[in-house]
This record gives structure tokens, sequence and C-alpha cells, in this order.
């Protein structure tokens, strides 16, 4: 007892002396960064709802993938209301990956609706719970451990034994303990085409964690305010894909399930892998070293890029430093030579039968194309080469549409050196991003590149 009476009067003097002498109490907050971490929904940045693209809904027509070939039901279909998201944990990392910091380690859930007064889909962003950074240490990636991604409305169909489409119970998940209407479209997004082609596929997972770059780095200093922005390309780049099995009733049926556009990687019949299509950016701004850049793009609705003229190595850069160079098109499309799908039983009668040993006959023939290709060596040259080219792909940090009249506001643009861009509506369909390609006209470069933010700016095009 008289030990332990010793340890709290030593403790007490310990408290007393660091109060004393002007040095931080024990009980005082350590010194650190001061981190703020949101999430986004949009290709664009701005948090200006104004200049935030409004949401195209209209099915059928541009959301239906061209994948959905089996059970083609686009008038039953409706666009998702609901999207949800589960995440597991939020690190940051160096620029390679390596070295990361568990800056986020909580299972963190939340809801959004599809609409334009929800926060994570008009520009204001999701707050998301976070620890302080370690001070000077140089980040370049955010890992998002991502549990579930769901939207709702997804359907479930099968073919009868009458040869009929037949819509079955709407598919349920369990999301946040709690079962709900809808398909987690985030299992098949684990691997995309070309990781299931290699004998380690069950080794790769690109979403457990979602590797995340952080345009120009991130760098911190002691007791300094810094928000970390991460943008998830979601609105106006959802669509219908279908999820082939057979039923307990030993029917041919699927889910028809929404996802994000499969424009950077071509989803095709039967595919069961969607990964690769989950595209997100990460920012970071000081909290009192930002302006707001507004202007005007003339007669054209469309979106204004905004890219720092300098990377983070201090490399002079462009417009072409970012998306990608379209004018290659053998790296641009998928190698058209890959395993063919085996044709499952569509329906347990004499004509579905028949119809699987049909399709049967044809998988053999394009089996034995795709052996050739393997033995000539085309097949992996080819995947290979298209693999890296669509991972290229690199997202600009500032983006905004224009709104009434064409006008827009770039918000939080980070002090320094910038080069405008701007690219219209008609050379971005629904489902797409931009591309950096040299067709005249497609952009267009603010006539005074470069232009030093320090304050307020107006950049009319």
């Amino acid at each position: 007892m008289k030990k332990f009476f010793y340890y709290i009067v030593l403790f007490v003097a310990i408290v007393t002396v660091y109060g004393c002498t002007g040095k931080n109490a024990l009980f005082d907050e350590l010194s650190g960064s001061r981190l703020t971490v949101i999430i986004k929904g949009t290709f664009e940045s701005t948090s200006d709802s104004t200049s935030v693209n409004g949401w195209n809904t209209t099915v059928p027509g541009t959301k239906i993938d061209d994948s959905v070939n089996d059970f083609v039901t686009d008038s039953s279909e409706s666009f998702p209301t609901t999207f949800m998201v589960d995440i597991a944990e939020i690190r940051l990392a160096k620029p390679d990956g390596s070295s990361d910091d568990k800056v986020g380690n909580y299972r963190q859930v939340f809801t959004s609706q599809i609409d334009d007064s929800d926060p994570f889909f008009n520009g204001t962003g999701i707050k998301l719970k976070c620890d302080d950074i370690k001070p000077g240490k140089q980040y370049g990636m955010v890992k998002l451990y991502i549990r579930k991604l769901i939207f709702d409305n997804a359907t479930q169909w099968y073919i009868d034994g009458s040869n009929n489409i037949v819509q079955d119970n709407a598919p349920e998940v369990i999301f946040h303990e709690e079962e709900v209407n809808g398909f987690d479209f985030n299992q098949l997004m684990v691997n995309t085409y070309y990781d299931y082609l290699k004998e380690n596929y069950q080794d790769i997972n690109r979403v457990f964690p979602l590797e995340i770059p952080i345009d120009g780095g991130l760098i911190v200093d002691e007791d300094e305010e810094v928000t970390l922005e991460i943008r998830l390309v979601i609105k106006n780049f959802i669509k219908l894909y279908e999820y082939d099995f057979t039923n307990d009733d030993g029917y041919g049926a699927a889910y028809h399930y929404w996802a994000p556009s499969d424009w950077l990687r071509d989803v095709q019949p039967d595919d069961v892998f969607i990964g690769g299509n989950l595209l997100g950016v990460a920012r970071a701004y000081r909290k009192n070293a930002v302006a707001t850049v507004s202007g005007n793009t003339g007669s054209n609705s469309g979106y204004v890029i905004a890219i720092p003229r300098y990377d983070m190595y201090g490399n002079e850069q462009n417009i072409g430093d970012y998306f990608l160079d379209d004018d290659d098109p053998l790296n641009w499309l998928r190698p058209t030579v890959y395993p063919p799908a085996t044709p499952s039983v569509k329906v347990g009668t004499v004509e579905g039968y028949l119809d699987y040993y049909l399709r049967y006959e044809q998988y053999k023939i394009e089996y034995n194309d795709f052996v050739d290709a393997v033995n000539d060596g085309s097949y992996e040259t080819n995947w290979n080469s298209y693999d890296g080219y669509k991972w290229s792909l690199r997202l600009p940090p500032l983006v905004a549409h224009t709104g009434t009249g064409n006008n827009y506001t770039l918000t939080n643009v980070p002090y320094g050196e910038y080069k405008f861009y701007f690219v219209a509506d008609t050379n971005v369909p629904y489902g797409t991003l931009p591309q950096e390609i040299n067709d005249v006209g497609y952009w267009t470069e603010y006539s005074l590149n470069p232009v030093y933010v320090s304050s307020d700016t107006n950049i009319s095009f």
C-alpha cells in the first residue's frame, strides 16, 4: 500500500514539473497534423453544387451495358435510388504503395440517396472518421479497404419451361447487419478480367484495398490543418450488368445489377469479373491556402479541368499527362482473342439441351483459336500491353461542370500554378470520361496558361 502511494505522489510531481517548466502537460493533445478526410461520388472536385453535373437516370438507353445479352429486359429495369457503402479501414501510403499508415482504423458505413440533395453526390462530400498522420512524411496513395458496395433496384430473372423470361424475387444482401434489397457488386470487382487470366488470380484483390493516387502527394507539418478529398467516379457513371447462374430449379437465371461503367475495361457477355472500373483520385489542400476559380465557357456546356503546372517531382506537365491517350486503338481495345466462356445449360428442357450442345460446338472452335494465339505468343503480349495501358489512367485533381449560363466554380484550389482546359459535353457521353486525344476541337486550352492562383481568380474561355 505504501509503494502504491509512493507511485501516485511521484506521478503528480512529474505532471507538476512539466506544467511549471512551460512544456506540454502529459494530458495535452499530442502535436501532429489536423487531418480531415471527405469522400465524394463525383468526377467533379468542386463543393459548389451548381458546378456538379446533374443526374441522367433514364432507362433504357445508354444505361444498359452491351454485355447484357441472355436476359434482355430493358423496359422492366429501374435506375437505382440508393447507394450503400461499407468501408473497413483507410490507410495512407507512399506513392509506390509501401510503408502505409492506418488513418481510419474504423468500420465506416453510410447510405446515399441518388439525388442532388445528397452530400455524396452534390459536391459537398461525406466526412469520414480519421486519425492524424505523421508530420513530415510523404504520402502518395490512399488505400480504401472496401467491404461492400451496393445499389438497390437489382432484379432477378429466369427462363421457365416454356422458354419465357420470368421475373423472380428481387435480390437481397446483408448490409450493416440488416437485409436489404440490392446487389453487392463489390464482390465482382476483386479481379479485372486480365487478373483472372493469371494462375495466381486468387491472390489478387483490387478492392481490399482499392488503391487511389493522391495527385501531387501529401506532406503535412505539425499542427497544420489539411483536408484530404477522395473522389470515386459514380455519378453519371452507372450501368446495368448481368450475372448468369443456374437457379435451384435447374433453370437458367440471371441477376441484373448496377455498377460503375466499363468505359475503361470493357465487360463482355458472360464475363463474371468487372474489376478495375471503380475509378478514383484524391487530392489534398490546406484550409488556409486555397482560392476559388470561376468563370464562363462561352456557348458550350462541359467540364473545366485544372492541373498543376508541375507534378510532385517538379516535372512540367499538361493535359497529356492525364486520362488515356486514345491515339493507339490497339492498346485501347480489349484483345479480341481470349478464353471463351464455357456454355451453361440455360433451361432443363430438350430445346435447352440442344441449344447447349450447339453452343458447346462453337465453344470448341473458339477455344482452338485461343490455343493458337497462346502458342504464338501474341496472347500474352497483347494482354500485357492492354493492361499496362489501362493502369496508366490518371484523373485530374480539379474538375467542375458548367451550370446556369455555362458558368462554373472551382472551390478549394490550393495556391500555385495551373493549366486550365475545357472539354464540351458532346465529347463526354454518359458513362465515359474525357480522353487525351489530338483531335482538333476536343480540348480547349486556356489562352493564358499557365496561371498562378493566389487569390480568387476568373478564368473564362
